[in-house]
């Protein structure tokens, strides 16, 4: 056999050995790691999410930030509007009903009730919905920390990963980080190769 036909034969079964030893030594560790490590996997990223990226004055500050307060304000001036529609629907079914039972008794009474209902106009909602959600963002500023501590939120976190199957772990994560573990396969039998191409060099010279 030629040198470099020996070249080639061991450069390639040392290629298939590197890549194929890598490849299975990945497998062996994230298998490991999510089967026997599972535990402790959810665990420290409770722990980080807790301590690091989503502390719970974080969580309270963006509650309290002017684009969640102005959410807060919609939706109450949305209940406000939906409750003062509802209002005056019932107020002037009640007044038809009575004022044809009882005309002489109760027009003025339900006249007044038709003005007060009539001047809770848009600027009055406005300015409960705003006072309204101004007050709820400064309770949640002041006790949101407190509540999120007491309650422990984070255990979702645990709870979640703890749920989830371990092959569906092994497969996100090795998707997430794919390129990186395809060059650690095919640095390994590059080196494999070479490490052919050497042997063959020497076993020729021996020769």
């Amino acid at each position: 056999m030629t040198l470099l036909a020996q070249m080639a034969v061991q450069g390639a079964v040392g290629f298939a050995i590197g890549a194929g030893t890598n490849e299975l030594a990945i497998r062996w560790v994230f298998n490991t790691l999510f089967t026997k490590k599972k535990e402790l996997i959810a665990a420290n990223t409770k722990n980080l999410i807790r301590t690091e990226l989503m502390t719970s004055e974080k969580i309270a500050a963006k509650v309290c930030a002017p684009d969640v307060r102005a959410v807060i304000e919609r939706n109450i001036r949305q209940k406000i509007d939906e409750c003062g529609g509802k209002v005056c629907t019932a107020i002037s079914r009640v007044s038809e009903r009575l004022d044809r039972v009882l005309p002489g008794l109760v027009k003025d009474e339900a006249k007044a009730l038709a003005e007060v209902a009539g001047l809770f106009d848009d600027d009055l909602r406005a300015t409960v919905a705003r006072a309204a959600a101004g007050q709820m963002t400064a309770y949640l500023a002041e006790n949101l920390p407190a509540m999120i501590e007491e309650t422990d939120v984070w255990n979702i976190v645990y709870e979640t990963i703890m749920g989830y199957d371990e092959r569906k772990l092994e497969v996100l994560t090795r998707e997430v980080a794919n390129r990186e573990l395809r060059g650690v396969t095919l640095w390994g039998g590059v080196i494999g190769a070479l490490v052919g191409f050497a042997m063959s060099i020497v076993m020729w010279a021996m020769q």
